[in-house]
Formats: structure tokens, sequence, C-alpha cells
């Protein structure tokens, strides 16, 4: 089974993953022969052999060098095609540098278990492909991978897919033997990624949302203490006669409300609703259901990307005030989320140029200002408020009426 993308969607540009694909193919064609044969072992140019990864002739700079190299086009291929399926939404979440950084520690991790497995000389940057895939695996495990699989094509959750590849090809290479594949190199890679994701999700070094694997965890932690509280008896609506006591839940006392109010069940279809449009990449639908779900629960707000996500539609869509009203709750319940001063920036801006609450847009464009690191974008923010200031004094009135808005 061969993965050609996944269903994710791709709010940045991945620089740093396109920039080592581009190293590697570049690093490919200079160091072999030109005459190569197409899926055949090339022959290496004279004096590139000691960038190999090779224990008996072993420099620390290898453990970085023989990440660049490839044996074959078809082994260069395989290996760029899964970085650049697993490595962009890493590159994402972790930004440039720290991609760097992971991707050249991960290659690091699995030549270390390479040469405390084997004497052969290595190259390839599978392992530290693998590293990328097992943080991939904590930090996105149910976004659908496109599969080609012959004559078909379809989508499987990451996290099949990955263990899939893991029990199938390292695992039992490892133990049939007899392959030339540094199956421990991609082993190592795959345990220190994943172990690094868990560490960065745990500490709050990377972004959090609904997705990632803690989050999965956690929730079915909660739901299985829950169900062994309902089986001794704990009666969450106060009926039950133990209704009045205490409980833990999660090292947690809580009692439960005297009089608790039944949920709607419309709030509850419309939240699987939008989490199910979003999936599906069907942000105009979701963007109905949310405004419905505001009318029911306004002070509910969904998960930082997916609030994110229903807010810019409805910016693209001209609706000011109910995007405006989205962008709103996102700062109210993630204001130091990764990207917050961008949606200062850009409610600022609404409020400046399309609802007219200069004052309210003012105080956004400072905030936004303070922490935008983009010349251009922090240019712009200076500039509006530049223009609502003279305006207000030009307009006294106008000035009042953003005031009262606020």
């Amino acid at each position: 089974m061969i993965p050609i993308g996944t269903d994710a969607p791709q709010r940045r540009t991945p620089v740093m993953n396109w920039a080592l694909i581009l190293a590697c193919v570049v690093i490919y064609f200079i160091s072999h022969q030109p005459n190569t044969v197409f899926g055949s072992p090339a022959v290496l140019l004279p004096g590139w052999y000691r960038f190999m990864l090779n224990p008996q002739d072993l420099h620390l700079y290898q453990f970085i060098t023989y990440q660049f190299m490839h044996e074959s086009i078809l082994h260069i291929a395989g290996n760029m095609l899964f970085l650049w399926v697993f490595g962009n939404q890493v590159n994402e979440k972790l930004g440039h540098l720290p991609y760097l950084l992971f991707f050249l520690a991960g290659g690091i991790l699995a030549g270390c278990g390479q040469v405390l497995s084997s004497s052969a000389p290595t190259l390839g940057a599978s392992g530290s492909i693998a590293a990328v895939a097992g943080m991939f695996l904590v930090l996105a495990p149910l976004t659908n991978i496109r599969v080609w699989f012959f004559f078909f094509i379809f989508e499987v959750p990451s996290v099949f897919f990955l263990i899939f590849e893991i029990v199938t090809f390292d695992i039992y290479g490892v133990y049939s033997g007899g392959s030339d594949v540094a199956h421990w190199a991609h082993l190592t890679g795959y345990i220190s990624g994943f172990a690094t994701g868990v560490f960065l999700l745990i500490s709050h070094m990377v972004p959090r949302d609904h997705y990632d694997l803690v989050a999965l965890v956690n929730r079915w932690r909660r739901r299985h203490v829950y169900r062994r509280l309902v089986a001794k008896g704990y009666d969450p609506f106060g009926k039950g006669g133990k209704s009045s006591e205490s409980t833990m839940i999660m090292g947690i006392p809580i009692r439960p409300p005297e009089q608790p109010l039944p949920a709607d069940p419309r709030i509850e279809e419309l939240k699987e609703n939008i989490l199910a449009l979003r999936r599906d990449h069907r942000l105009p639908e979701a963007a109905r259901q949310y405004l419905e779900l505001r009318q029911l629960a306004p002070m509910y707000c969904l998960p930082a990307e997916i609030q994110l996500d229903i807010s810019n539609q409805l910016m693209s869509e001209g609706m000011y005030a109910q995007a405006a009203d989205g962008y709103e709750d996102y700062l109210k319940k993630y204001p130091h989320a990764s990207g917050s001063e961008q949606v200062a920036l850009m409610l600022g801006l609404i409020y400046a140029r399309y609802l007219i609450r200069p004052s309210r847009a003012i105080e956004l464009l400072k905030t936004a200002a303070d922490k935008l690191h983009n010349s251009d974008q922090k240019a712009m923010a200076l500039r509006e408020i530049e223009v609502l200031q003279n305006r207000g004094n030009n307009d006294p009135n106008l000035g009042s009426t953003g005031a009262a808005g606020v």
C-alpha cells in the first residue's frame, strides 16, 4: 500500500519540509553516476562513500550526512513520497526551524539504532521519516491517509495505516532476517518520533487540538471512569439515593446538580454534524449549522482549529458580523493559542472596515501589532490604527459611536 496524501487541510506552506525533499533530490543526483539504470542500485561517485553511516569507519558527521543520501531512484522516490505525505502536517505544527531540528535528531537516533544492530553501511532518510511518521501518529491519529493499492484508491485512518506498516514491514523484517533494509533504524525512528510527540503535547510545547492522541486518550479515560462510576451506582442526574454524595472523577470531588437541566438533543446533533462536515471539508454547510448552534448555545465555542475554520468560512462569504462573533469567541476561549495575533489582526480589520467599531478595532490592532512577527502585517496594523485615529479626530461622532459598541 502506497500513501499518496491526507485529508488534513494545509493552512501554512510547509517550506522546511519542501526544502528537505529538495535537498535529498539534489544530493542524490550530484552524488551518483549519471547513467544510473531506473530502479537498480546506483553507483556513488568517488568521495561520497565516506558520507554513509558506516559502523566500520564511523564519524560523527555521518549521522547527519547519511540522512540525505539514497541508493536508487526508487529508494529516493519512495522516501520522498512518505516525507511529503507525513511531513507537511508535522512541519505546520512544529514550525520550520523546530521541524528541521526534529528531523535531524530523529535521523541521528535512528542511526544509533542501526549502528547498534548492524555493521553494514547505511544510507537514506527513512529513519528520519519514520520519526516524522511517529510524530504524525501522535498529532493526527485519526487523519485519513489516501492509499493506492493496485487499481484502488481508498482512505484509512493514519493510526491503522502506520501500525500496519510497522508490523508487516519492519517488525516482520526484523524477525524474518535476510533483508538489506535498515529495519532497526525505522523502528528507532518511529519510537523516538512518537515519544517526542507525546512529550510536546503533554508539555503544551505544540498547539493542542481535539483530535490529537493525548486528547483521544483523555476522553477515553473520562468515559471509562464515568462508566465505572455509573456501574457502582453513581447517578449523574441526581435521581438515585447516592446522588447527594460527593464522588471522585479524575481525582476531583464532584457533586451532581440538584436540578440538572436535560441536554438539548438538537445542540448535541449540531455539534456532531459540524465536526463531521469539517472532516469532510464541507465548510459552507458546517458554517450554516454553526450559526444555528450559536443561536441555541451562544456561549459554546468549538475546538480551536474548527472554530477558526468556521470563522474564516463566514468571513470569506462576506458574513462579517457572524465571522466577528466567531473570532471573538476564539480569542476569549483560546487567548494564548498559536496564531492568536493573526486572529486579532483579522478581527480588527473587520471592525475597522466593515462593522465600524473603531474603538474595538484599535484595541485589537494594537494587540496584534505588539505580537506580530511578519513586518508587512505589523505595518498594516499600524497603518490601520493611524487611519482610525485620524478619522476619529475628524469625526467625533463616529468615535463615540464606535466606543459605545465595545
